[in-house]
């Protein structure tokens, strides 16, 4: 599973417009059908809990997978495809993942009470001997993928540096084979790539005591949903209470999440409106040269609008939601570590400096008189919250 500056938020995406045209009536005597990403390291175990779901309601499960990773396609999953596909096909979404503090899902969807825990953990053969990022020595290089939610710990930890990879697979790869002493990586995928058998031994996983490391996994419907999604939270409290749960999400959750409250599912609350007024963190100049800067180095993955292509959305709620809790600091420590996607941190320190100013303006925050710079916007605590249409 993937974050909106992580992969996080790609696959949270393509789920939650999906989710949003799961409008199909269930057929009288079947179960609820669901949706399943194939490409999320933990779909067995979704595929699990939906299966003993069904055996607990006396029907059958009706499954449809679907590949939400994009592969092959450079401009990533084509949303739209898989939306014309799920409507037909799918009551409930599986998998999705959101923060265990600040529970956002995406703006206009429905989520279960949910079901299980995960987040990110530390991956470290077990000589290594460490269970925190402060354990590993001064100067260890920990390898990291590419826009997750990890590559802003290294900021708190000096003591750590980053290697970046491309794909989950690749960071826990570079552990096995020796490349780097330790990893950070999505629970999920440590299992799914670390060797098996009596090779796992040889590693331990520790989970991550950082912000946004630890995640709730629910189920996403639309508005139609709403008893389909209910009657799935209920069976899986039942499940819960008898302790079948916690085997079904082994290896790949750390746990069950807490007791399940027996009510209808409902729409999340509404996020809080942003308040006051917002701080001027940079000129009107830099956001111009930012606009040039962008086209040159982002435009490719993220869209001429920041709409989102390959790479997730830079601009709007999704992005910059305030349950989410990002501040300018976390965007920045993203932006100026993982870009450009074929060479990372490459670009000068004011040209990404002039990149987050326009990534600020077009969020909506004010330019002023006193220009950004690149410390300031990496030590940076201001709230990144989206204000516009």
């Amino acid at each position: 599973m993937r974050m909106n500056i992580a992969r996080l938020s790609r696959r949270a995406l393509v789920c939650a417009v999906a989710a949003g045209a799961l409008l199909a009536a269930r057929p009288a005597g079947a179960t609820v059908s669901v949706c399943i990403d194939s490409s999320n390291p933990a779909h067995a175990m979704d595929q699990r809990v939906v299966e003993a779901v069904a055996h607990q309601q006396g029907t059958d499960a009706a499954i449809y997978q679907f590949d939400g990773s994009g592969a092959g396609d450079d401009d990533g999953f084509d949303v739209k495809r898989f939306s014309t596909l799920a409507a037909s096909r799918c009551a409930l979404v599986l998998g999705f993942p959101v923060d265990a503090t600040h529970g956002a899902v995406p703006e206009g969807m429905r989520a279960t009470a949910p079901y299980a825990r995960m987040g990110f953990v530390l991956v470290t053969p077990r000589s290594q001997n460490a269970e925190t990022l402060a354990d590993l020595p001064r100067g260890t290089d920990v390898a990291v993928t590419y826009l997750t939610a990890p590559n802003l710990y290294f900021v708190k930890h000096p003591n750590i540096q980053a290697d970046i990879y491309p794909t989950d697979a690749q960071t826990i790869a570079s552990v096995v084979h020796h490349t780097n002493r330790a990893a950070m990586v999505w629970r999920a995928s440590a299992v799914a790539y670390l060797p098996g058998g009596e090779k796992a031994r040889d590693y331990c996983l520790h989970a991550l005591s950082e912000p946004h490391a630890d995640w709730n996994v629910v189920a996403l419907y639309g508005p139609g949903g709403a008893t389909a999604a209910a009657e799935f939270q209920k069976s899986v409290e039942t499940l819960r209470r008898s302790g079948q749960l916690a085997a079904l999400l082994r290896p790949y959750a750390m746990s069950p999440a807490s007791p399940i409250v027996l009510a209808a599912a409902e729409t999340p609350a509404a996020a809080p409106a942003a308040g006051g007024e917002k701080p001027a963190l940079f000129t009107a100049a830099q956001a111009d040269a930012g606009k040039k800067a962008y086209a040159d180095n982002c435009a490719q993955c993220h869209g001429d609008n920041l709409e989102g292509m390959a790479g997730p959305a830079l601009k709007g709620k999704n992005f910059a939601s305030p349950k989410a809790n990002f501040h300018v600091g976390d965007i920045f420590t993203i932006v100026s570590q993982n870009m450009p996607a074929t060479q990372p941190a490459s670009l000068p320190h004011d040209v990404y400096v002039n990149i987050m100013a326009f990534l600020l303006q077009q969020n909506g925050m004010p330019a002023g008189s006193t220009a950004l710079t690149f410390d300031g916007a990496k030590s940076s605590t201001v709230p990144l919250v989206y204000s516009g249409d």
